[in-house]
């Protein structure tokens, strides 16, 4: 009986995709390893949003072969595709023969290339995973690629122009994810919110999720990454009249400085950004908003950050993912001057998570009192809508869904977090 492990590394979409190739080899009749077993197959889902990122994708491509001797390892995804040199002498597969990995083994161990095949030729790469053993929530893709071309950010490259999964597919897979008690959906993408835009006619992204609600009665639906040009009227709405659709949006922001967005590449200015932010944050009481924030870019100076420290100051944000700029080999930012000296960005990076830290606690702190519907999670912890971690005060199987009565905060290993009593 062959054996496979399949390893991803980087974002939702990443996992996602692992667990449907798992899926389709246990199909083609392989059994995935036991811990401590070693495989005949070891996939590799390789990540280079970031330097440490592919870094870390090489690391674990010679550890993957340390720890399964004998076995066939193949490497595939976004740092194959941005570095095909670096798994030189390796099995590697482009994403577009992905969906066709067990009929490829079929044919027997597959063979070193020089070079994958464009990451968006081919059809569409499911990515599902389903809720169940310590994993409560669930995953769907339904968008791949990315055409926004950011200065500093190279999935374009890795991931191609975008895909979507055409609506039927993704009420289809929503209803199979419901059906087996999925509590929550996180629905992903690695450009979610231009979901549908590629599709014969098109469509948007509020229409599938209205779509997806009505087809099944049991998820709840949240929503991974939206682009704040993408957080539309529509989709506002529709959370504010569905108490399914979370209340919860993360909001990528990079910079509050309009030189260094338009530099970026960024299709929008701090002005634009505020007004979406306290749009959604007046239409949904309790509303949790997430943003990520990238120091550092070449050309960021001193008043620059100050703007960037200053608008993030103003705005209703909940939570902060604060990156220091990675240089990534083909961008335009790699060959822009005027980055900041290390020790700069170091501090800048520290200033803001500080800041992040702070507007977390006053968000917890404005839900003491509340009743907060929560997904059991493998931690023990429940997770509300309003993407609030919260301590139970009994023993609950994961995947569970229960109300209960916010009665304060208290310290985890990772920060603040609620405390809750269950509600009969």
């Amino acid at each position: 009986m062959k054996r496979f492990v399949v390893t991803s590394l980087g974002c939702k979409v990443n996992q996602a995709e692992a667990t449907s190739l798992a899926a389709a080899l246990r199909a083609a009749g392989w059994q995935p390893a036991a811990a401590g077993q070693a495989a005949d197959l070891a996939l590799l889902l390789t990540c280079s949003v970031t330097g440490p990122a592919a870094r870390q994708s090489r690391q674990m491509a010679r550890r993957l072969a340390r720890e399964h001797p004998g076995a066939q390892v193949v490497v595939s995804g976004c740092d194959l595709q941005a570095a095909p040199q670096a798994y030189a002498g390796q099995a590697a597969l482009g994403r577009a023969q992905l969906p066709h990995l067990a009929e490829l083994l079929q044919a027997g161990p597959l063979s070193p290339q020089p070079a994958p095949p464009a990451p968006d030729v081919g059809g569409f790469l499911p990515g599902q995973w389903q809720a169940g053993g310590q994993r409560s929530r669930a995953l769907l893709k339904v968008q791949d690629g990315c055409n926004a071309a950011c200065a500093y950010c190279i999935v374009p490259l890795t991931r191609g122009r975008p895909h979507s999964l055409p609506l039927a597919g993704a009420v289809a897979a929503w209803q199979e994810l419901g059906r087996a008690g999925a509590p929550e959906v996180v629905l992903t993408g690695i450009h979610l919110g231009r979901w549908g835009r590629d599709l014969q006619p098109p469509a948007a992204l509020g229409d599938l999720l209205s779509a997806l609600l009505a087809a099944h009665p049991g998820p709840r639906l949240r929503l991974s990454s939206l682009e704040s040009e993408e957080l539309t009227d529509q989709i506002i709405a529709l959370a504010s009249g569905e108490p399914r659709l979370c209340r919860h949006f993360h909001l990528p922001l990079q910079s509050g400085s309009a030189r260094v967005l338009r530099a970026m590449g960024r299709p929008y200015g701090p002005v634009d950004y505020a007004e979406r932010v306290w749009a959604a944050h007046r239409a949904l009481p309790g509303l949790c908003l997430g943003a990520d924030v990238l120091v550092g870019l070449p050309g960021e100076d001193q008043a620059a950050f100050a703007e960037t420290y200053a608008l993030i100051d103003s705005l209703p944000l909940s939570y902060l993912h604060v990156f220091p700029y990675s240089p990534r080999p083909g961008t335009r930012a790699a060959a822009m001057p005027g980055r900041p000296p290390a020790r700069v960005v170091k501090q800048r990076a520290a200033q803001l998570r500080d800041l992040g830290r702070a507007k977390r606690r006053a968000f917890l702190q404005e839900q003491v009192g509340q009743d907060l519907e929560v997904v059991v999670e493998g931690s023990g912890l429940g997770r509300s809508d309003n993407y609030c971690l919260v301590a139970l005060d009994r023993p609950l199987p994961p995947g569970e869904m229960v109300r209960l009565e916010v009665t304060g905060l208290q310290e985890g290993e990772r920060g603040p977090r609620l405390r809750g009593r269950t509600l009969a």
